[in-house]
């Protein structure tokens, strides 16, 4: 009898432990992502995604990862049989906090794929930088002293310079490190936090690299929570 008790329990930790209640937040890829009508699937609930935004990210919403997997389903759109399509977002067990970047996918029946990163501040802290490479090519990056390489499969790279002076930045090839594809100057901000994504330029007036800049002001978070 002992051993058909432990079994069970065993059973029953076992089918709990793929079950994971996790409060997730999204993030559009651009405006034509943001214009569209999403929802977060969890059985037969489906909790629309209100406010998407590219600069912007959502308000949280508590949702269950069945086997590591969030469900988004595309309201606005059907499968020739009239049935939702769905999109498996997997989410690492070790994120507290998810944040999901939809983005657009012309091979996917719904038009979107996801992707998610660690979003707790205890992860990404305040006062730091984000980089996020989708180039789909290795870069080099300088932010104020600091150097980093940016690998090609978008695996997030921190960087946290010193004090609140501006500094300079630069991205490169790794190919030709000491020609810069992008310079600017960031001034860092210990109550910001920001989300930089390397994507290839579109206006040839501007070069070969643009940088899409998601920033998170934690006094406005403090505003909203205590009006």
């Amino acid at each position: 009898m002992k051993s058909i008790a432990s079994c069970l329990l065993a059973i029953l930790i076992a089918s709990s432990s793929d079950l994971l209640a996790v409060d997730v937040r999204f993030l559009a890829w651009d405006e034509a992502i943001a214009a569209r009508q999403v929802a977060v699937a969890d059985g037969e609930k489906a909790t629309e995604i209100k406010d998407l935004h590219p600069l912007q990210r959502t308000e949280a919403i508590r949702t269950t990862a069945a086997e590591g997997i969030v469900t988004v389903r595309a309201l606005d759109k059907k499968s020739p049989e009239g049935k939702p399509l769905d999109v498996a977002v997997k989410i690492s067990p070790s994120m507290a906090k998810p944040l999901i970047l939809l983005l657009p996918d012309a091979k996917a029946p719904g038009g979107l794929r996801g992707f998610a990163i660690e979003d707790d501040s205890s992860s990404f802290p305040w006062g730091s930088f984000r980089i996020l490479n989708a180039t789909g090519k290795v870069l080099n990056m300088a932010l104020g002293s600091e150097r980093k390489q940016l690998p090609a499969g978008w695996q997030p790279v921190d960087m946290k310079p010193a004090g609140d002076k501006p500094v300079p930045v630069w991205v490169s090839t790794a190919e030709s490190p000491k020609n810069p594809l992008y310079t600017s100057v960031w001034k860092p901000d210990a109550d910001l936090r920001r989300l930089v994504i390397v994507v290839p330029g579109t206006d040839p007036r501007l070069g070969p690299l643009a940088l899409k800049v998601i920033p998170e002001d934690r006094r406005t978070l403090a505003t909203a929570a205590n009006p």
